[in-house]
């Protein structure tokens, strides 16, 4: 994976559809068969675009774009900081009822969450080991390793004998999944699992900070050659996409060059959606982060956020349609300044790429 991937474009494969705006796996017919092994490798290092160049003038545009957009933000945080993570920004971003919703539920422990965080140490260790051996055994002893899970762990133990054997079948199900259908990865890919990345905005004022839960390839300093995969437990949700686009922006503004490809795994189902990474997904993330950022600096205030309605909801946006729908420029005004360096951006980055694609399919 340490290349770019030379050759014709590859088309679908058979048996799987791609869903709208995102290249991916989606049990849509009765005929579907998740993709196994080499199949689902193929789909990830494959994205059937050319995978962008190091460039660090756009790396610079969406730092600009976003230390511009929050000048406002930034005064009234100077000296304190703010921590930007994959939840802070979506949760600023929902609507008030969800939202209200969502902190009722915040510290519920429920049969759905300890199946996310079994399967979470299930498939690092699938990844570091190769094997999983007795499921129920082997994530409890390796989520007891972390303190901060200790109530969560307890939580477990105490359960009724019913809904015990009903965590055990769901875990048990979803690890024989991984068993058959996860690919074994080279180890000069360097796979990593449970990856943190920073970005620091403002000179420490902002700190994006994501977690990747498995990060593939070989860093280069003039390519894009790495693809992250965030791996769920649960069903499809459209704020899963816009979790994956904001890890690769903070790639994009810490590291040369962004990651060619983000996906997320669904080991309940064998989902697979993968997004190629180009300047127009990165410049989206950086409006729907600058949006979010300037929702959190609002809630820390106790003012209800200018713009957070259904348009920026995901929990509205799953209920009236069952699919992720873009964020809109019109969560929160973007200054001017702003919006010129971001349209700078654009017409220098987007028309490139058409062109090296172009040049492509004529190669």
């Amino acid at each position: 994976m340490a290349g770019p991937v030379a050759g014709p474009v590859a088309g679908p494969v058979a048996g799987h559809v791609a869903g709208p705006g995102t290249s991916g796996s989606t049990p849509w017919s009765a005929s579907w068969q998740p993709l196994a092994g080499a199949a689902l490798l193929e789909r990830l290092r494959v994205t059937g675009r050319p995978r962008p160049a190091a460039d660090p003038v756009l790396s610079s545009d969406l730092r600009s774009f976003l230390e511009s957009g929050l000048c406002e933000v930034l005064v009234e945080a100077a000296g304190s900081g703010l921590v930007v993570t994959q939840g802070r920004l979506t949760r600023a971003l929902t609507c008030r009822a969800h939202r209200m919703d969502d902190q009722s539920a915040e510290h519920e422990f429920t049969i759905p969450l300890a199946t996310s965080a079994l399967i979470d140490v299930l498939f690092r260790q699938l990844v570091t080991t190769g094997s999983i051996d007795d499921p129920m055994a082997d994530a409890l002893d390796g989520l007891s390793l972390d303190a901060h899970r200790a109530p969560l762990v307890d939580w477990m133990h105490g359960l009724a004998q019913a809904e015990r054997r009903e965590l055990r079948s769901e875990v048990e199900r979803q690890a024989d999944g991984l068993r058959q259908r996860w690919p074994a990865l080279d180890p000069s890919w360097l796979p990593r699992t449970q990856t943190p990345l920073r970005a620091v905005l403002a000179g420490g004022q902002i700190d994006l900070s994501v977690y990747v839960d498995l990060v593939i390839g070989r860093p280069a300093a003039d390519v894009a050659s790495v693809a992250f995969v965030d791996v769920r437990s649960g069903a499809r949700r459209p704020g899963h996409r816009d979790d994956r686009h904001l890890g690769a922006l903070v790639e994009a503004l810490r590291a040369p060059a962004p990651p060619f490809a983000v996906a997320t795994y669904y080991t309940k189902t064998g989902e697979l959606d993968v997004d190629p990474v180009d300047s127009d997904l990165l410049v989206a993330a950086a409006r729907r982060c600058l949006a979010g950022i300037r929702a959190m600096d609002s809630l820390g205030r106790g003012e209800e956020p200018e713009g957070t309605g259904s348009e920026s909801c995901t929990m509205c946006a799953m209920g009236l349609s069952g699919e992720p729908t873009p964020a809109t420029a019109s969560i929160g005004a973007i200054s001017n300044v702003a919006e010129a360096i971001l349209h700078v951006a654009e017409a220098r980055v987007v028309a490139p790429s058409t062109q090296t694609y172009a040049q492509g399919q004529a190669a």
